[in-house]
């Protein structure tokens, strides 16, 4: 039995949506979960997801046009063997064979070829069926409008980093725009501000973490986080460094509020304080763990940013370069001697 696609109310006044693109096209198989089509009004915009398996079948509707609230776009069957037959033109009203009628004596009538044009024609048997493509709804329409297509995800990752989605468009990338696009908004945004800079990131469990830190309390020592990662900061980029002074700039709380610390690798963690002194940063650390962020981009002098955020039961450790001051392999490695410490921070005790 075939399952109806229906344009669904967004707003309890809303009697059409507008049907801004297929993400699936006619005849493709689908899954239960997969979104079909994504639809706005004035307030909102959501994907549709198909609530069964089977084939995607009889689009009704096109992309970029507005469909009446529990009208069918579309179907889902089981085998394309079971799509049922398009509906075919209503045969004419007797008013319209009447008026046919009278006007046929006023048209005027094609003229007949000689002959001997009419056997040059190539002649069609009664067998023969003529070849047509089937018309497939666009997956993505040009907005006449100018408006980008993207989805409600991504719109709000982008909003919450305050990234432009025009650079995704403006630079060739098929609309609609997904949240897996995100990474490629980033870099072209850096592009576009003229600061390129490359980011890795690697995602940590917090549970060794927390029994590090539950072992120091243990002692009666009081140590915040924040010490700890810039001490394990610190000593990561000393070992591919080699300088004898680093400094670390760690913002930190919900206002992100920023202090700087010397050296924290060459003191025990108690004894880690925040210093006054004027001496270049090498690195700055964002630690969003206190925050319900997990990743802040703006302008920023460090050539290495550190990111730290929480993602579950993990730690996302972002880290971002400029390339042109840090080679890949080394910022590569940099990021994965500090996210060692992290996974086993006991070790650096020993």
């Amino acid at each position: 039995m075939a399952h109806e696609i229906i344009m669904p109310a967004l707003g309890m006044a809303q009697e059409t949506g507008r049907l801004v693109a297929w993400l699936k096209n006619e005849g493709d198989a689908v899954s239960k979960g997969d979104p079909l089509m994504e639809v706005e009004t004035d307030k909102s915009t959501m994907e549709v997801e198909a609530q069964k398996d089977g084939f995607l079948v009889n689009i009704t509707a096109q992309a970029n046009t507005d469909v009446p609230v529990g009208d069918v776009v579309a179907l889902i069957v089981e085998s394309l063997d079971d799509a049922p037959p398009r509906p075919s033109p209503s045969s004419p009203s007797p008013e319209a064979t009447e008026i046919a009628a009278t006007t046929s004596d006023i048209v005027p009538k094609t003229p007949s070829l000689p002959a001997e044009q009419s056997a040059s024609l190539p002649k069609i048997q009664a067998n023969e069926k003529i070849a047509r493509k089937p018309v497939q709804p666009a997956l993505v329409s040009n907005q006449a409008d100018g408006k980008i297509l993207a989805s409600p995800k991504l719109r709000a990752l982008a909003a919450s980093e305050n990234l432009d989605l025009s650079n995704l468009r403006n630079a060739g990338h098929p609309e609609p725009f997904k949240a897996a696009d995100l990474f490629a908004l980033r870099q072209l945004s850096n592009q576009s501000h003229g600061s390129l800079r490359s980011t890795a990131t690697s995602l940590i469990e917090k549970n060794s973490f927390h029994i590090f830190v539950s072992e120091i309390s243990a002692f009666n020592t009081e140590v915040s986080i924040e010490v700890i990662f810039a001490s394990f900061i610190a000593a990561s980029l000393r070992q591919y460094s080699g300088d004898d002074i680093i400094g670390i700039s760690y913002k930190s709380g919900k206002m992100l509020e920023s202090v700087l610390y010397l050296n924290p690798d060459q003191h025990q963690l108690a004894d880690i304080v925040v210093s006054d002194s004027d001496i270049p940063v090498m690195a700055e650390i964002c630690d969003l763990t206190s925050t319900d962020f997990i990743h802040l981009s703006g302008d920023t002098h460090s050539d290495i940013i550190f990111t730290i955020s929480n993602l579950a039961d993990q730690f996302m450790i972002t880290l971002d370069w400029q390339p042109n001051k840090l080679p890949q392999s080394d910022a590569l490695a940099l990021l994965s001697d500090f996210s060692m410490r992290v996974k086993s921070p006991l070790k650096q005790l020993l």
